[in-house]
């Protein structure tokens, strides 16, 4: 047995053995980190250190890690002046050297072009890719020959020929690369023959084809209008039609190319039986309300696909955004019959989840979401969703409102994401022109639609000029207290000189007053308005040929204004498409006192049609009449209508249209085609518009006629052109030339009119 000295002895030698075990434990588990002690390149020839250097992130007395390494291989790769990138890591004063070992490719030194007069050296080296002091690379003067190719091709030179004579010398290390044209005459097309047509005209085809005499021939363009003859066909029924593989032949010269393309049409077939299966929502009735297809009628491919996107729209409108259409087309080449079978897989509704506002940097998320017509939980209708897209354009805050569904994890829901891109709201704006009429006009405009982001409108505005001097100030906050009601106040103080019996100088108008306004959706298109005005009415200043007709009067009118409009136009800055009525009756004196007393209802309507390409076709006529009532015995002069000018009835005087002492009876109808010159985005910034317009106003109903004449009763003509410029949203500048077909002797035939505004 062990002695207690013994065992005490070696207790203490267990002890040690384990105290000095602990650090080498840890030092078995402590990472071996190195640091770089030396970076070096080695193959270079060509290519500046200083270049690797610049792509690389590694450097001294940094902490060796593999995966930075390969990161900077890539890098160095990427410069594409090397073939092969390698790294080699060896031991060097307490850590490690990192050696690049590189081969360069060869660079570069000159890029020249032989042959070529048609383009120039610059034009050429601006097309290709192969640059000088860059990487010799054969692939990229293989595309290069290729994109050579088709500039010359685009210009007609279709028998170019381009090659490569490039020279590389390893010793140097560079590259001299030459390409070598022959270009070849310039070829047009000289006819394209057609065969094979033999149920339509051939000049009604010929029609089609934007390859035309006397032009460049274009692969894409010509491989397009075989697209289009087969779609044209397809319209009519020949669903077989086949076009062979074009034939093209050179005149001797070999400056023009006839392109021979023969067609086989096939029968033609006709519409037979529809069907719909997998339809629980819907009946076939409610489908063929947007289904045409008549039976015994000739087949229509694009109507057919346009059916198919009126039955998806139909469910999208409830929310079954999800839902798959697959039509089967039955054709029976023995009958001539077309049967259609569509298979529809409803799905399940689609809710909106969230809804994001992106694009925003002036105006509130909440001005957006407002005008919303959805709300997160709501079901994803696509018809409200567009109708709130119109919306958003119609504040006149932004250039461009783009809307997308963004799918989530959930299978029956789908979030809402809207980018707007925000315009300018606000603008001081400084004007000038000239018009028979007005002569000289001066106008300046502060204008703000969305006050500090909050959707509120503010003008103010002062135009000057021989016949007029106004002053009128306007806000307008579209949601009073957060709810969906409008109100707006305005204050003026306008006088103008007024037209009586030919001369536009008969006597002086002013008004002096304010307004308040109070407008209260119903709908998504209906909203009923009141505007409660109060002005002093002042007339004077009357010449005195006129002292008999015209009294000096000041009156004090208080009136209110009830409207109800239906709207449904895409967009109230620039309409494509939609229409609004509009009836209001202005009530005046009676109950709201004041010392005249009238009543005048109004009825007006507008339709906007979109036709061929962006043409836009507007109408709009307005009826109305004022009528006083007791204690007052006459309308006022003021109340009664003027017609002829820039906003009635254009090639007219304001005034020359009606009784000299001016209507109480007004019609007034504008017929305008307009068209885009420039647009940016969603936003036409110069447009222009041909116009006609007829009017009549009368003294009673006893005097109205449909005629059209030179006579005080007798209806008058207008028509004309014109430009419009809107620098944004708001303030369309209108510059018309009207000519009148129905003047009276000694007028002026023609005017032209400088106003800001729409006329409808």
């Amino acid at each position: 047995m062990l002695s207690g000295l013994c065992v005490k002895r070696l207790n203490l030698f267990l002890v040690f053995l384990f105290l000095m075990g602990i650090p080498l434990l840890f030092a078995k588990g402590k990472k071996d980190v190195k640091r770089i002690r030396a970076i070096e390149f080695t193959g270079l020839r060509n290519v500046k250190k200083s270049i690797v250097k610049n792509a690389i992130t590694i450097g001294k007395r940094d902490e060796f890690d593999q995966n930075e390494l390969d990161k900077d291989i890539a890098n160095i790769y990427k410069l594409g002046l090397f073939s092969d990138v390698a790294a080699d890591i060896s031991e060097f004063e307490d850590g490690v050297k990192v050696t690049f070992v590189l081969q360069e490719k060869l660079i570069v030194k000159r890029v020249d072009f032989k042959g070529n007069e048609k383009f120039s050296n610059r034009k050429l080296r601006e097309e290709i890719s192969t640059k000088k002091k860059e990487g010799y690379d054969t692939r990229k003067i293989k595309d290069d020959i290729e994109k050579i190719t088709t500039l010359y091709k685009d210009k007609g030179y279709v028998d170019v020929q381009v090659v490569d004579f490039s020279t590389t010398d390893d010793v140097s290390g560079f590259a001299t690369v030459t390409f070598s044209i022959e270009e070849g005459k310039k070829v047009l097309v000289g006819d394209i023959i057609l065969r094979g047509v033999e149920s339509f005209k051939k000049k009604k085809i010929k029609k089609l084809f934007d390859t035309k005499k006397k032009k460049v021939y274009k692969e894409e363009i010509f491989n397009d209008d075989l697209k289009k003859i087969k779609a044209y066909y397809k319209d009519y029924g020949y669903l077989d039609i086949k076009i062979l593989e074009p034939e093209v032949v050179y005149d001797i010269p070999r400056t023009k190319m006839y392109i021979k393309v023969q067609l086989e049409e096939g029968k033609q077939y006709k519409n037979g039986e529809v069907d719909f299966t997998g339809n629980t929502i819907y009946t076939k009735e409610d489908f063929m309300k947007v289904f045409k297809f008549k039976k015994d009628k000739i087949f229509s491919q694009s109507a057919h696909i346009e059916n198919e996107m009126n039955v998806k729209s139909m469910y999208a409108e409830k929310g079954y955004i999800r839902a798959k259409i697959i039509s089967d087309v039955d054709k029976n080449p023995e009958t001539g019959i077309v049967n259609i079978k569509v298979d529809i897989k409803e799905n399940n509704i689609v809710y909106i989840g969230q809804i994001y506002i992106d694009g925003n940097t002036k105006t509130k998320e909440y001005v957006i979401k407002r005008e919303l017509l959805v709300k997160e939980g709501d079901v994803f209708a696509v018809g409200k969703i567009r109708r709130s897209q119109e919306k958003l354009f119609n504040l006149g805050f932004f250039k461009d409102v783009r809307v997308d569904l963004e799918e989530t994890k959930e299978p029956d829901t789908a979030d809402l994401a809207i980018e707007v891109e925000e315009d300018k709201t606000g603008m001081v704006s400084l004007g000038a022109g000239y018009s028979s009429v007005d002569k000289v006009v001066g106008t300046i405009q502060v204008t703000e639609l969305n006050l500090f982001g909050r959707g509120q409108k503010l003008n103010l505005t002062y135009e000057f000029g021989s016949r007029r001097q106004n002053y009128q100030i306007g806000f307008t906050e579209p949601y009073l207290f957060g709810r969906n009601l409008l109100f707006g106040v305005d204050v003026f103080n306008t006088t103008s000189w007024r037209s009586y019996s030919g001369d536009s100088t008969a006597y002086k108008e002013r008004r002096r007053g304010g307004n308040i306004r109070v407008g209260k959706p119903l709908s998504e298109i209906h909203t009923l308005n009141f505007t409660y005005a109060y002005e002093e009415v002042k007339v004077y200043d009357i010449d005195d040929s006129f002292m008999y007709e015209i009294e000096n009067s000041k009156d004090v009118a208080s009136s209110l204004t009830s409207s109800i409009v239906r709207d449904t136009r895409d967009n109230v800055f620039d309409t494509t498409r939609g229409s609004q009525q509009v009836f209001s009756v202005k009530v005046a004196g009676g109950p709201f006192g004041g010392n005249t007393h009238f009543y005048k209802p109004t009825f007006k309507v507008s339709k906007f049609i979109p036709t061929f390409w962006k043409f836009v076709l507007g109408l709009q006529s307005r009826v109305s009449y004022v009528k006083e009532f007791a204690p007052s015995e006459e309308t006022p002069i003021y109340e009664r209508y003027f017609l002829g000018g820039a906003d009635t009835v254009r090639g007219y005087d304001f005034g020359e249209i009606g009784p000299s002492e001016k209507g109480k009876i007004l019609f007034v109808s504008n017929l305008e085609y307009k068209f885009p010159i420039v647009k940016e985005k969603s936003r036409t910034i110069l447009s222009a518009a041909i116009f006609a317009d007829i009017g009549g106003s009368w003294k009673g109903k006893d005097d109205i006629t449909a005629k059209i004449g030179s006579a005080e009763k007798q209806m008058k003509t207008g028509a004309g052109f014109g430009i419009r410029i809107r620098p944004m949203p708001v303030l369309p500048i209108r510059i018309d030339w009207g000519y009148g077909f129905n003047h009276e002797p000694g007028e002026q035939l023609s005017q032209f009119y400088f106003t800001m505004g729409q006329i409808f």
